[in-house]
């Protein structure tokens, strides 16, 4: 059976309206400024999610572009952090668990996409769907960054920063 655009616009609502709120609440709670910074960001990009769904009308051109966007709110997070503070900070076991569910909460949303853009016949349905899941997709990306970061910072500099060890 075929999904329909007001299927796909009820749930999407739900799904974006409850990932907002969720962002809100842990990014209240959070212990670590860094993670409370990144919460914050989500929050905000849940919040045009819920408007495109709303006009059903992506108000970007793709997903990528939505990335560029939340990219760019997010990219100055870790250059605000003097480097002697960064290498020190720890995260509090409720900012991982805050994160972990998040994720599992952002790869639930890409497979509930993934599913309506295949089931609908509506062509702005499928689009819709398509692109959300894609920006779904590079929140799962920022939040595993993010993860490791917190959870293994020397590794995430060596990753990120492309250090090179050399030896005699």
């Amino acid at each position: 059976m075929a999904v329909t655009r007001d299927d796909v616009t009820q749930a999407a609502l739900q799904l974006e309206g409850d990932g907002r709120m969720f962002y809100l609440d842990v990014a209240e709670k959070a212990s670590n400024d860094l993670a409370k910074r990144m919460f914050e960001s989500l929050a905000h990009d849940e919040l045009d999610h819920v408007e495109w769904i709303e006009q059903m009308v992506p108000g970007v051109d793709t997903a990528g572009t939505a990335n560029r966007r939340l990219y760019a709110r997010l990219r100055h997070i870790f250059a605000d952090v003097p480097e002697e503070r960064l290498r020190k900070i720890a995260a509090s076991e409720g900012d991982v668990q805050a994160i972990n569910v998040a994720l599992d909460m952002e790869k639930k949303s890409v497979e509930a996409y993934d599913k309506w853009a295949a089931e609908s016949e509506d062509d702005d349905v499928r689009k819709l769907c398509g692109m959300l899941a894609d920006i779904e997709r590079f929140h799962v990306q920022v939040l595993g960054n993010t993860l490791e970061y917190l959870e293994h910072t020397a590794d995430w500099f060596m990753q990120e920063e492309q250090w090179n060890f050399e030896g005699a």
